[in-house]
């Protein structure tokens, strides 16, 4: 839903994805954790992935 008032114009979304949102611009605000995460997107377009049965094996899960 959109509020025009005077000069500023508002914006009004669910409460659950505004804290959505923070979260997203909390963790990406990182330069190392946004490295990390353009990294794996990168491996996963390369088909660099392991199965879920070798990653739960290799992390204890």
């Amino acid at each position: 839903m959109a509020i025009a008032r005077t000069e500023k114009d508002m914006i009004t979304i669910p409460r659950e994805e505004y804290e959505d949102m923070k979260e997203t611009l909390e963790i990406l605000s990182d330069p190392k954790v946004a490295k990390r995460i353009l990294e794996s997107i990168d491996q996963a377009r390369k088909g660099k992935t392991i199965s879920e049965k070798m990653f739960a094996q290799r992390f204890g899960l």
